[in-house]
């Protein structure tokens, strides 16, 4: 059991970080772990994989990585959010419910603009508008081990619940100039007439976030409570799944998607 597990983190030293994989580095084996996490449901094969590594140091002779004490939070860590499993998985977002969350709303209404999209961090900086399509740039993610960043092309389309083109609203109607570098979704202030966005850096809230979706899905379906931020995603990977889209284009995808 150990040896396959160590063969799996030889496989991704030497494709991901291209790095030799004995001795190991205590860094290397918390991006490893952190790697695990975020790939499996389960906490038993991030502790395969770091009594794995443990073993094979022990045999050769070397200190152990493990023994470090930012790669024992890591365990840790997956050991809290692994060990009693996911009982309250969201379900999918449909395109169905996501175009129907759209035309019920007005767009006129900067409040409810704001809760047609996900991304909470992007600042303007990040965002470039061409024909057709935007680019976001993706300062990290859970799946980016190396933090190199990333980008992510989206493209626009005619219809109502387009990405882009409810971005392209919404900055309009708030006059955020594409030279600035502040955060795009921040909070907002009501006042006699709209809203107004508040003047500091600081984004919306996940809890803001949440609580605007739930509002927004209330006439739409029957129990908006099952749908949450990571229905977005699973949403889109059940509609790639469904439309025949390839395991590789998807995969690529799915690592942009997760900020």
């Amino acid at each position: 059991m150990y040896h396959r597990a160590f063969k799996k983190w030889m496989d991704f030293a030497l494709s991901k970080l291209s790095s030799y994989f004995l001795p190991v580095k205590p860094v290397h084996v918390a991006i490893y772990l952190q790697h695990v996490l975020e790939s499996t449901n389960s906490f038993s094969s991030v502790d395969t994989a770091f009594y794995a590594i443990k073993w094979a140091h022990e045999i050769a002779g070397m200190v152990s990585p493990t023994d470090n004490q930012e790669v024992s939070r890591v365990r840790e860590a997956a050991k809290r959010i692994l060990g009693a499993g996911r009982p309250n998985m969201k379900e999918p977002l449909s395109v169905e419910v996501l175009k129907g969350t759209v035309e019920g709303a007005d767009l006129s209404n900067v409040l409810q603009l704001e809760t047609s999209e996900e991304v909470l961090n992007n600042r303007m900086s990040h965002i470039r508008f061409y024909e057709g399509f935007m680019i976001i740039k993706v300062g990290k993610s859970k799946t980016d081990q190396l933090r190199q960043g990333d980008e992510a092309v989206i493209a626009q389309s005619k219809e109502n619940a387009c990405p882009a083109f409810l971005l392209k609203e919404y900055l309009k109607k708030l006059d955020i100039s594409p030279d600035s570098s502040e955060f795009v979704f921040r909070p907002l202030v009501k006042t006699k007439s709209s809203y107004k966005l508040v003047q500091v850096d600081k984004h919306i809230s996940y809890a803001t976030f949440r609580g605007q979706l739930t509002k927004s899905l209330q006439s739409i379906v029957p129990n908006p409570s099952v749908f949450g931020t990571h229905s977005f995603r699973s949403g889109g990977a059940s509609r790639a799944a469904n439309s025949g889209v390839s395991d590789r284009v998807f995969q690529r995808h799915m690592e942009k998607c997760r900020s």
